[in-house]
């Protein structure tokens, strides 16, 4: 039983590694090749215009993709923490319900308890 378990966690482990090998050639090819592209359009732009508007066009362009991913990054933050109080709030509503409907928690137990004792009083007499 350990064995399996043992064997489960192991396979996992070796698939992660993988998967985190393979991303992290992934992103070295991606940082290499925009690097060939971004000197390859820097040379373009300097047959075609001067340095400063080479610059201006670089940077605006690095500055532009920048902001977009800050953009999407920040939304997907505050859908997740939306999604997050979402949660809370459906079940602290699911909470009180419980505690509203049933007889939940300690002051369920009181209640059930003094119901009990009051029925054995009548019980009896």
């Amino acid at each position: 039983m350990l064995d399996q378990l043992t064997d489960k966690v192991a396979n996992k482990a070796a698939e992660t590694a993988q998967t985190a090998a393979l991303g992290l050639g992934a992103s070295l090819c991606l940082v290499i090749g925009s690097a060939f592209l971004t000197g390859a359009l820097w040379l373009f732009l300097l047959t075609v215009t001067t340095a400063l508007f080479a610059c201006l066009i670089l940077g605006g362009i690095f500055a532009g993709v920048g902001l977009i991913l800050v953009a999407v990054i920040s939304a997907k933050s505050r859908s997740r923490k939306r999604k997050k109080h979402e949660e809370m709030l459906r079940y602290q509503s699911q909470q009180k319900e419980k505690l509203s409907n049933g007889l939940d928690g300690i002051p369920g137990i009181i209640a059930a308890f003094i119901n009990g004792l009051n029925a054995g009083k009548k019980a009896r007499f």
